[in-house]
């Protein structure tokens, strides 16, 4: 018997670990896998005084949860994100996680908004493209492609209300467009909303959801202003596919504008030749001696303006590059990155993998 004790003391110590264990394993997977497999969003609808425990039978019900406990758990382990959930409709996918739906949770639409998707890396005049044609599905809205082309334009006759002003006043060069500065994102727009409306959503998606206040200190410390971060993190829209390559390419751009290669400070940058013929599937070679501003195979330093409208993601590598020793990087034929120290390295590349 007094053999037993131990072995007992033992499993009281133990068994607990492994639950605690076991319990942690199934929390994790429980919150951040998929709940399905299919990407199709399904219109879900949260009704004024529900609690959590209701929102998950439902989410249940209709196929978007596979797990209504971990999700209420999840909600009281987060506080600050159950407490911001609202009312209205979402668009919910089965493929999303417990994580994804509470995010998606906190910004709710009216069955009337008008659900727009503008992909990373367009110029200001193929977001117009969409927004027109998005807004043309709704009779009686107020959206104007030539207003909203004019305003973007002419940013500094505009009559943009409170922050939106304050951020291009303090941001912006006096007389820029606002090229750089429409926030690619899935947007809910009202089906009434204006041109100016439609802008200041996508100006004040930038500076307060996406740019921290992290981000805004480490440019105010660096060479750079937040203009010519933005005209490098469109350039990385442009140039790179995947996130991951991002902050080196980043890096590459400083080396250039700072060290320059063979003693010339030229970017070298295709994507700034395309900007020029507005068509970012022309012959890059054919343009290498154009007389625009925007070659910058011509002229140094940075284009004149941003040459499309960069996500967080491009932006956060332009803030904060990957220190390395490449001055020069293609893509092969795969999409797949490859770089090099020395011209010479370079062109051998050019000639394996082009």
């Amino acid at each position: 018997m007094k053999k037993a004790l131990p072995f007992i003391g033992f499993l009281i110590l133990v068994i607990p670990i492994i639950l605690g264990i076991y319990g942690y394993l199934w929390y994790n997977s429980a919150i951040t896998q998929p709940n399905g497999e299919s990407t199709e969003e399904v219109e879900f609808e949260i009704v004024s005084g529900q609690g959590v425990e209701e929102i998950a039978d439902n989410l249940a019900a209709a196929g978007l949860l596979e797990n209504p406990s971990a999700f209420v758990l999840y909600n009281k382990l987060n506080p600050e994100l159950s407490s911001g959930i609202q009312a209205g409709y979402f668009d919910i996918a089965p493929s999303n996680s417990i994580e994804e739906i509470l995010v998606i949770l906190q910004k709710a639409r009216t069955q009337e908004d008008i659900k727009v998707s503008i992909p990373e890396g367009l110029r200001y005049d193929e977001i117009a493209e969409i927004l027109a044609t998005e807004f043309s599905k709704v009779e009686g809205g107020f959206f104007s492609k030539t207003e909203f082309l004019s305003i973007v334009e002419n940013p500094d006759s505009s009559p943009f209300n409170e922050p939106t002003a304050g951020y291009l006043n303090s941001y912006k060069p006096q007389g820029e467009n606002l090229e750089g500065f429409l926030y690619p994102d899935t947007y809910f727009f009202d089906m009434h909303a204006t041109s100016i409306e439609v802008i200041e959503k996508m100006i004040n998606t930038l500076f307060q959801d996406r740019l921290t206040s992290e981000d805004l200190s480490a440019i105010s410390s660096s060479d750079y202003s937040l203009y010519e971060i933005l005209n490098i993190a469109a350039m990385l829209e442009r140039e790179t596919f995947t996130d991951e390559e991002k902050p080196v390419v980043a890096d590459i751009i400083y080396k250039r504008l700072e060290e320059g290669v063979d003693g010339v400070n030229l970017l070298q940058i295709d994507a700034t030749l395309l900007y020029i013929e507005k068509d970012w599937k022309a012959d890059a070679f054919s343009l290498k001696n154009s007389d625009s501003p925007y070659n910058t195979y011509r002229f140094v330093g940075l284009p004149p303006t941003p040459i499309a409208n960069p996500g967080i993601a491009s932006i956060q590598a332009a803030i904060y590059p990957e220190a390395n020793d490449y001055f020069y990087y293609i893509h092969d034929n795969d999409g797949v990155i490859h770089y090099a120290k020395t011209l010479s390295e370079h062109n051998q590349n050019v000639a394996k993998y082009l």
